[in-house]
């Protein structure tokens, strides 16, 4: 029995390791969109690259409190790239996230950030 809740367990790790969109927070009705933007940078063969995104972007300020975070992968065959939240995010006024992409592939993300 203990097996298969190890195996479960190493599965999931696997699914939320690979998911290549990615959400934190949820969106309620009172909430707005503060942030609709597109990311776009090109394939460099064979290296994973590093990304990081702010809210708000550099010397910008933000009073509104974040509710939700989208991230969309625009690729259509899950070659995007792993999302981790670092800071911030839902019931704060700033976040940082980084994407990491996989080997020989670019960044085709969408970012929408809602808040109040």
């Amino acid at each position: 029995m203990k097996v298969i809740v190890q195996v479960c367990m190493l599965l999931a790790l696997g699914t939320i390791t690979y998911s290549t969109s990615s959400t934190w927070g949820v969106q309620n009705a009172t909430d707005y969109l503060l942030i609709n933007k597109k990311v776009t940078y090109p394939a460099v063969g064979n290296v994973v690259q590093t990304f990081y995104f702010d809210i708000p972007e550099s010397y910008q300020s933000n009073n509104k409190v974040i509710s939700a975070i989208y991230l969309r992968d625009q690729f259509q065959n899950s070659s995007g790239p792993i999302n981790t939240l670092l800071t911030g995010g839902p019931g704060w006024t700033y976040a940082s996230i980084q994407m990491r992409t996989q080997a020989g592939f670019g960044l085709n993300v969408t970012f929408a950030v809602y808040g109040r």
